[in-house]
């Protein structure tokens, strides 16, 4: 079974199902590659350019709940899976910016204005005292460019998660807040389809199996494994970070409705479109 596999940051799950050998025990043949922005992951899922996006709820609640997105139009989406609690979603500028003031008077780069990211990046400057409507947006694309263009000083700030955020870090860049300072059950990365696409049950099971390997087995085979496919995913302040009970990998599948509402109700207060309470149960699936 084919399946192509869309996502912004490289997955460990992946990773270590490859160097295990597990997708060809459960015969998948996995075709994973990176996408530049969420309008481009699901215009891509819409085309059928890949069948799986792993991506942040919000972009499925947009894309699902209306026509007012990027693409002009409403698709039938389905979310399978929680996969994680965001793997330290933070809010980090370059270590020279050390005053809010400082912080709204840089550029600030995000994927595409109308993304969840972009969302909670905004809540997290406002949390700094920071209006939103002073300050500098550019649009830099899918989250490893957006750590590139900080570490190089294009940038003043940006939201970072994953392997970009320990990059940045051991850059010297400055975490200012996180998603933990929005909501303890921030959800992070979600598995989803189109409604009617392929069957993915057996990658649900691949799923489940690594990621109970990965947060279970021993820490120096860990490193070991994911080291051997993706250089910098053996690091042990990433390892640290899946293995997060809050924000880390998750264990349950389920994505549950208070955690769409904390996604709903972050696009309320920034003023872009919101589910109804209908949609956000459709997509929960818990």
């Amino acid at each position: 079974m084919i399946l192509r596999i869309g996502q912004f940051s490289r997955s460990p799950v992946l990773a270590a199902a490859r160097a295990l050998n597990w997708d060809a025990d459960m015969d998948l043949q996995l075709e994973v590659g990176p996408v530049p922005s969420s309008p481009a992951q699901f215009t891509s899922l819409r085309d059928g350019s890949i069948d799986v996006a792993l991506t942040s709820p919000d972009n499925v609640m947009l894309y699902a709940g209306t026509a007012k997105n990027p693409l002009g139009e409403q698709l039938p989406l389905r979310i399978h899976r929680a996969i994680d609690g965001g793997l330290g979603l933070a809010l980090m500028s370059r270590p020279d910016l050390t005053t809010p003031e400082a912080l709204g008077a840089a550029p600030v780069a995000v994927d595409v204005l109308p993304s969840g990211f972009a969302i909670l990046l905004k809540e997290l400057l406002r949390q700094q005292g920071l209006r939103i409507e002073d300050l500098d947006f550019v649009e830099e694309g899918a989250t490893p460019r957006r750590a590139e263009r900080l570490i190089d000083g294009a940038i003043g700030c940006t939201i970072l998660n994953a392997e970009s955020r320990v990059r940045a870090t051991h850059r010297g860049m400055r975490v200012w807040a996180t998603s933990m300072d929005v909501s303890p059950i921030y959800p992070g990365t979600v598995l989803a389809t189109l409604a009617d696409g392929p069957d993915v049950m057996r990658l649900l099971d691949l799923w489940d199996r690594t990621t109970e390997w990965l947060l279970d087995a021993d820490i120096r085979d860990v490193c070991t494994v994911l080291e051997s496919q993706i250089p910098g995913l053996g690091d042990r302040d990433y390892l640290a970070l899946l293995r997060d009970p809050d924000v880390g990998l998750a264990r349950n599948r389920a994505v549950t409705a208070d955690q769409l509402h904390v996604l709903a109700d972050l696009r309320r207060a920034s003023g872009a479109w919101a589910p109804d309470e209908d949609q956000i149960r459709a997509l929960a699936t818990a």
